[in-house]
């Protein structure tokens, strides 16, 4: 096994699903005991969550804080706020008014699964799109890409995957000309493009190098 890219696409596979809790906890890459995420400048949907939970941790304190003095919920609050309903505070048990204090993490976690498909597709459109208007706008007869082999995952189809350094897209490439070893650069070239059935052909460049 290469290293740099060939190693760090076949580690990724042995990677733990993220895990969003109150509890902090450690980060193995960063080789931390304690790893807590609060922000990012990508403002990616986990960055989202972050932000919603303080806000609403913040709007739940004040709306506490109003319970405990008698004063009037402002009728602009909705549900969405406050991720509460708003017609289980209005009991005047003081545990039941404490409570809209905790946050469930693990609550809309359905959503984000949901999300993510989206998420990839919309990215994959993007770049495709990006790539058929290279090839729309070039004069050259053939739109290239130098990549690198980042290991085999289909050896019967000699199907590998393949990281375009220029897209920041990793993709699959069918090898006509046999074997690939682990971190071997390549050029190819764009072979067919169509975005919305998110379809890139790629086969191998005239030129290499």
């Amino acid at each position: 096994m290469k290293l740099g890219y060939p190693q760090a696409w076949y580690a990724r596979r042995f990677f733990n699903k993220a895990i969003v809790s109150e509890e902090y906890g450690g980060h193995f890459g960063l080789g931390l005991d304690c790893y807590v995420q609060w922000s990012s400048p990508i403002r990616r949907l986990t960055d989202l969550q972050v932000h919603s939970a303080v806000k609403r941790y913040l709007r739940r304190k004040k709306v506490n804080q109003m319970l405990r003095e008698g004063a009037v919920i402002p009728t602009q609050l909705s549900d969405n706020d406050l991720g509460y309903k708003i017609e289980n505070i209005s009991n005047s048990d003081e545990n039941r008014r404490n409570h809209i204090d905790l946050i469930d993490y693990r609550a809309g976690l359905g959503k984000i699964f949901s999300a993510r498909p989206i998420q990839f597709s919309s990215s994959r459109y993007w770049r495709y799109e990006h790539v058929r208007r290279l090839v729309e706008e070039s004069d050259d007869d053939e739109v290239a890409f130098e990549c690198v082999v980042l290991g085999c995952i289909n050896t019967d189809r000699l199907q590998y995957a393949v990281y375009l350094y220029e897209l920041g897209l990793e993709h699959r490439y069918v090898s006509p000309s046999g074997k690939l070893e682990d971190g071997q650069r390549l050029r190819v070239k764009v072979e067919s493009v169509n975005p919305r059935i998110e379809l890139l052909k790629l086969s191998l460049a005239t030129r290499q190098h």
